[in-house]
C-alpha cells in the first residue's frame, strides 16, 4: 500500500487482513498497521503457481 494523505503516510508491505468496514489491515515484519483503505492497495503476489516481479 502506497498511503499518500492522513495519519498512516507511507509505504507498506506485508500480509493482509479484510476488516468487515472494506480497510486492511497490513502486518509487515516489525509491526501491524491498521485500517488502511482500499484505494491505497495493490496486489503483488497471487497463489497461483506463476512467478511475479514487482517494480515500485
Amino acid at each position: 500500500a502506497v498511503v499518500t494523505s492522513g495519519k498512516k503516510v507511507g509505504t507498506y508491505t506485508g500480509r493482509v487482513a479484510v476488516r468487515k468496514s472494506g480497510s486492511f489491515n497490513i502486518k509487515t515484519v516489525d509491526k501491524t498497521v491498521q485500517g488502511i483503505s482500499w484505494k491505497y492497495c495493490r496486489p503483488l503476489h497471487a497463489s497461483d503457481g506463476y512467478s511475479y516481479n514487482t517494480t515500485c
